[in-house]
């Protein structure tokens, strides 16, 4: 199978889900997996590290199975002490969390490597500001999900900022009814939605930046969707337009 081997099976447009799988006791890229460990800091700016009152790494004082002693909370970016200075990491506190999560590696990948990509899942209700660009695919970081009761009980979305590995062991505990498949599509809208995330280039947005210099600048939008070149010659200080052809807000500077 090669690395860009999609979800196997016909594909159905009226379905977003894939009713009768092949392989079903497999797993796949697009995989919803029911209840994935997904690790969280507890604060979205610094981590609080661990250490015993008496100076020992905490898998020194919890070796053979010993329940440790206090434990003693510092602050990553206050705190007078440094990290291990030889590079084996330190203990922090975290949050464990279990939650569907979409499965983002390539199929081929899942099969052979030891570790795989997966994004948390979330309800949409929590992006009513945005929630029509992200039906419609306009935003870089989420990708839409449609509801699938009892596992999702209403729209949803797969937070690609919170993407993280989780190890394969995980994978031989998974019973067939604890996951389940988008259709070949909608996987193929995925791999789009990762290529867009992680390969578009560094661009202008008509929303927020001025036209640096005097010059050609290219609409990223009808170049990634429609594989069209569409152009607009602009003078320095002039806001950024919206594309007249597809109402794109990105643009780079033409290459000389």
């Amino acid at each position: 199978m090669t690395s860009t081997a999609t979800t196997p099976g016909n594909v159905n447009p009226e379905e977003f889900y894939d009713a009768a799988p092949l392989e079903p006791h497999l797993l796949y890229q697009g995989e919803i997996l029911v209840d994935v460990p997904i690790l969280y800091m507890p604060k979205p700016s610094r981590w609080l590290l661990l250490r015993t009152w008496s100076g020992k790494r905490l898998d020194e004082a919890l070796n053979y199975g010993a329940v440790g002693n206090k434990a003693k909370v510092l602050d990553s970016n206050q705190s007078k002490e440094e990290w291990r200075a030889d590079h084996s990491g330190d203990f922090a506190m975290a949050v464990l969390d279990k939650r569907p999560s979409l499965v983002l590696n390539q199929t081929c990948d899942l099969q052979n490597n030891h570790s795989f990509q997966v994004a948390p899942i979330f309800p949409a209700e929590a992006r009513t500001d945005d929630l029509e660009k992200l039906r419609n695919g306009n935003l870089y970081s989420a990708f839409w999900l449609k509801e699938h009761p009892p596992e999702l009980p209403g729209e949803s979305y797969a937070d690609l900022e919170l993407m993280q590995a989780v190890h394969k062991s995980y994978i031989n505990r998974i019973l067939p009814g604890q996951h389940f498949r988008l259709n070949p599509q909608r996987t193929r809208e995925l791999q789009r939605t990762i290529t867009r995330y992680f390969g578009r280039p560094n661009s202008f947005d008509s929303r927020s930046d001025i036209v640096p210099r005097t010059d050609t600048y290219l609409c990223v939008r009808c170049f990634y969707m429609d594989a069209q070149v569409t152009p607009a010659s602009l003078e320095e200080g002039a806001d950024f337009p919206v594309c007249a052809t597809c109402s794109g807000t990105q643009w780079v500077l033409k290459g000389h």
